[in-house]
């Protein structure tokens, strides 16, 4: 499995940017906060004590880090979820050598760290009061709050901090489809499928890959806005009598026929290019909510860290790729 605490090989973590920043609790632990809200609109999460510590333990970076080094850094954007938490951090200045990011984190979480042994402790004392042998040994050490290490995301293109922000503030109505939906959410790892027995790491309704008809969706990128109309209205039709659909997706008709069929909740098979293999990775957008709907299923056969999730951009080769594992799922349509 992949190390999903390793650096960017090659950042220079001194240098201005953003990042977005995930630590763990440690053993997933519900410390921080609770869901809640009776639907996913109305989702949020309510912070704990120790939750808003751990938030203004955060923010407090800001002017620990000027103190410090004269640098200005930027807290951007939080998310407090029950077991872990995401942060954006804006480095504006050039930091010294000595006050890397993992420096700064790492401060952040001894913190958040000496908050919880606080709390921990008080708790023990409240429960222990008025019998001095008991409270003369009650846990003098720091405890850990959170799981060594931490994820980090610097920013790299244009529009992905507000993709960012978004990911950030969705995650409560996330939570809350995953925890009220939790098969259709559910993440399979290694799931076997197609005529070749690919493995693949798959969100949504599995069982659309032993569906008896299913159809590629391919079609050429280079065709005209009435050729587009054309395959739209054939695969509709396929789609409204039962075919479930597999593609990546990709050329822009393709594109317009996962459209149409998302609008009146068709089945459809969606291979993405993205890993989904890490502990905090989900589909993205409305493909999430397509999975937790029912009506998608997404499949994922790359890792992160291999040579297509590490490209910026989707390559001829994989899209033919992609479009080969589509073709291996495919099975004989009757009559529609």
């Amino acid at each position: 499995m992949p190390n999903y605490l390793q650096r960017k090989t090659g950042h220079d973590y001194t240098a201005p940017s953003a990042y977005l920043i995930t630590v763990v609790t440690h053993d997933r632990q519900a410390l921080l906060g609770s869901l809640v809200g009776g639907s996913a609109s109305g989702a949020a999460i309510e912070a704990t004590i120790l939750g808003k510590q751990v938030i203004a333990a955060f923010y407090d970076i800001e002017k620990k880090v000027k103190e410090k080094t004269g640098c200005d850094v930027q807290v951007v954007q939080y998310q407090l979820m029950p077991d872990h938490f995401h942060g954006i951090l804006y480095v504006r200045d050039e930091l010294p050598k000595e006050w890397h990011l993992g420096r700064i984190i790492s401060g952040w979480k001894g913190a958040c760290s000496r908050a919880y042994t606080r709390d921990m402790n008080g708790s023990e004392l409240t429960l222990l009061q008025g019998d001095v042998l008991k409270a003369d040994v009650v846990q003098k050490s720091v405890l850990t709050l959170f799981e060594k290490g931490y994820n980090d995301r610097p920013l790299v293109r244009k529009g992905q901090l507000q993709g960012w922000i978004q990911y950030l503030r969705d995650n409560p109505r996330r939570l809350w489809l995953k925890r009220h939906q939790p098969d259709m959410l559910r993440k399979v790892y290694e799931f076997e499928a197609g005529a070749k027995g690919r493995r693949f790491t798959a969100v949504g309704n599995t069982f659309f890959v032993t569906y008896p008809e299913i159809a590629q969706v391919r079609c050429h990128r280079n065709l005209s806005e009435e050729e587009i109309q054309r395959e739209v209205a054939h695969y509709l039709g396929l789609a409204r009598n039962g075919v479930i659909l597999v593609s990546p997706y990709i050329s822009p008709a393709e594109k317009a026929v996962y459209e149409a069929c998302y609008k009146e909740k068709l089945r459809m098979i969606r291979i993405v290019s993205r890993a989904l293999d890490g502990k905090f990775v989900y589909p993205t957008g409305r493909d999430f909510d397509g999975c937790a709907a029912g009506f998608l299923l997404v499949l994922a056969p790359y890792v992160a860290g291999d040579e297509h999730t590490a490209a910026k951009r989707i390559s001829r080769s994989q899209c033919l790729d992609m479009n080969d594992i589509a073709a291996e799922l495919v099975r004989p349509l009757g009559e529609v």
